[in-house]
Formats: C-alpha cells, sequence, structure tokens
C-alpha cells in the first residue's frame, strides 16, 4: 500500500515515538515493512530512535534485519550497538541479523563503538561473536 504524504509523516512519526497501535494500523491496512522512507525502512528507523518494541514488531512481520543504508551502510543492529542500546543489541542478534556486516569504508561496529567509550556494548559485541577485523586504518573512507 503506498501511502499519502500525511499518511507518511503519521506512520514514521509513530515509528519514531514507537506508537505500536498506530504502526499496526498501517501494517494492516498493508505498507510493505521493507519499503524505505528517503532509504530508511521501518525497522532502522526504529532502531536508530531506539524504539526496542516497534523493531520487535518489524522484525516478527517480516522486515530485512540486515538491510543497510545506502549512504552509511549502518544496519539496525549498529544504529543499537552505537546508542548502546544492549537490549536491542542481543535482541537483534538473537533474531538473526548479521553481526559482523561492515559499514562504510568496510568499518567494522566494533571499532565505531570503542571510539565511544563505551566499554560494556565493545564487550557485549564481542561476546556475541562480532569480530573487530574492519579497516584498522586511520582514515577508512
Amino acid at each position: 500500500k503506498a501511502l499519502t504524504d500525511d499518511e507518511s509523516v503519521e506512520f514514521t512519526d509513530a515509528i519514531g515515538k514507537g506508537d505500536i497501535k498506530v504502526i499496526k494500523k498501517y501494517m494492516e491496512a498493508g505498507v510493505d515493512v521493507n519499503v524505505g522512507y528517503f532509504a530508511w525502512p521501518p525497522l532502522l528507523m526504529a532502531a536508530a530512535k531506539g524504539q526496542l518494541e516497534a523493531v520487535k514488531y518489524f522484525a516478527e512481520h517480516g522486515a530485512n534485519l540486515d538491510y543497510a543504508h545506502p549512504m552509511t551502510r549502518w544496519t539496525a543492529f549498529h544504529h543499537a550497538a552505537y546508542d548502546g542500546n544492549m537490549e536491542m543489541v542481543k535482541y537483534l542478534a538473537a533474531k538473526g541479523a548479521d553481526i559482523n556486516k561492515k559499514m562504510r569504508g568496510d568499518v567494522d561496529i566494533i571499532r565505531v563503538v570503542r571510539d565511544t567509550g563505551n566499554t560494556k556494548i565493545v564487550d557485549l559485541l564481542l561476546s556475541l561473536g562480532v569480530k573487530n577485523d574492519g579497516c584498522q586504518e586511520e582514515k577508512c573512507l
């Protein structure tokens, strides 16, 4: 189902707020869970906004867990890790997301998170089997 401009605004706003009632309304009306809005499909939006329940809903309804934004090459897993969202990281890993998918410039998520100083997330990523085998140069783009 193609959304009008007003519907797109309402749907994407609901994703950002984690409003499952409105999300379900649109999904049940036939919105494709993998169609992007400015290259941001619902799962990626929900992950970037830290909305775990919305992430779960989209994952359970066929969202592509490994979709990478065309510019950044970030996935929902990358957003969750970067934001320090341990529960979302664990959930996406358990659902089968590609935890070793590289970002732009062949950079891995360990390097990016390590640069933020969040050692708890780095430890969690390593415990899940995430490899620190991406670009190790000072500049990787």
